[in-house]
């Protein structure tokens, strides 16, 4: 790797740099059980890079919401914002899981490796 320096301090650039471009998946869930999300292309896997999901504030229910990739459940939570990279088995879909029906907004940065 090529060392770079920036404000005096020197780093080595891993290749995961907010300059570049992602997958951006937007939607609302309301079901309860699985909702596929995105599934790759055949022969490749998901790596989300940023994720977001949070239950309307103003609604009486407050489901558990379970985020996986394939059969690997990857985080469990009430409500999450979270910048981490963590990459599936291949072909495995990215999938939400709510505990009960509920309007929960999610919103995924990934890409397909």
């Amino acid at each position: 790797m090529t060392g770079v320096v920036g404000s005096g301090v020197s780093y080595y650039y891993d290749g995961d740099s907010a300059e570049q471009e992602f997958t951006h998946i937007v939607g609302t869930v309301t079901a309860s059980g699985d909702t596929t999300i995105y599934t790759p292309t055949a022969g490749k896997r998901v790596r989300l890079r940023w994720i977001y999901a949070i239950n309307d504030p103003g609604s009486a229910a407050s489901p558990l919401i379970k985020i996986s990739l394939g059969l690997q459940e990857k985080y469990r939570v009430y409500a999450i914002s979270k910048r981490q990279m963590t990459t599936g088995a291949v072909d495995a879909p990215l999938v939400v899981n709510l505990s009960e029906a509920a309007e929960v907004a999610v919103t995924f940065l990934l890409e397909e490796i």
